[in-house]
């Protein structure tokens, strides 16, 4: 009962039957990802309180560049399949756009920090249609990431107008899959895998508490068990990130 009410959720057409979907290793796997984030914050706790520090609420917009990757389809019926060097599009300006929020909390000048972020990268396959089994397949609704990150903001020594960051966290990536197999096709959202990325960034101060923010960043997550039609799908993301956007930052 459980499975089907996670599919009708989300739309999804999923055949638990013919499809397998295995509870326990997603429970097992969320457990895992709350561990990861709570050792985060037990590292955080571990750093002496900075004497000011602000809350920081960023929205962001960009473009993402995934890399070329190998895809393992398991159809319920029939041979396992591998495409080799699947190339991907991002079209971050096309609806649905590329965007991200972030809240953090992080020293006023300079120390460690740490955020929670969600952010909605997209990676739409190009393959062609005839010649694989594989049809279409695309995360355009989101190659969606989950992340707490562990931060360090400092001064450079621009005048107290800019200030930069590092940045690395994990997570998980919770994807919407469309996927056409055989002239079949499905769409859903779903637990993709755990996620980490890597990355910087910078704050311009503009006005009152109000900054402009950029960032660059990388991630990567494996899927072992994305559900397409009649048929598992598996892959490695990497992928590029350039953003841009607003910052608010409240003592």
């Amino acid at each position: 009962m459980l499975t089907s009410r996670f599919a009708f959720k989300f739309g999804s057409r999923f055949d638990a039957a013919r499809t397998p979907f295995d509870g326990s290793r997603t429970l097992f796997n969320t457990a895992r990802t709350i561990s990861v984030c709570g050792g985060l914050l037990i590292v955080l706790l571990a750093f002496p309180s900075a004497a000011q520090a602000d809350w920081l609420f960023g929205g962001y917009m960009g473009a993402s560049a995934t890399s070329s990757n190998t895809l393992t389809v398991t159809p319920a019926a029939g041979a396992t399949l591998s495409l080799a060097n699947v190339a991907y599009k991002g079209q971050a300006f096309r609806s649905p756009v590329y965007y991200g929020v972030r809240v953090g909390w992080m020293p006023a000048e300079r120390g460690p920090g740490v955020e929670v972020e969600w952010n909605h990268a997209k990676a739409i396959a190009q393959l062609d249609h005839g010649a694989h089994d594989l049809n279409q397949f695309q995360q355009s609704h989101g190659l969606n990431f989950l992340l707490a990150n562990l931060a360090y903001r400092f001064s450079p020594g621009c005048g107290g107008r800019c200030t930069f960051s590092v940045r690395a966290g994990a997570g998980i990536s919770t994807p919407h899959v469309e996927s056409t197999l055989r002239n079949v096709h499905q769409e859903q959202y779903q637990y993709g895998g755990i996620a980490w990325q890597g990355g910087a960034g910078i704050e311009y101060h503009v006005w009152q508490f109000v900054y402009a923010i950029a960032d660059a960043r990388v991630t990567r997550v494996t899927e072992k068990h994305l559900r397409g039609a009649d048929a598992e799908i598996a892959g490695a993301f990497f992928t590029r990130h350039i953003d841009f956007g607003v910052g608010l930052r409240l003592p």
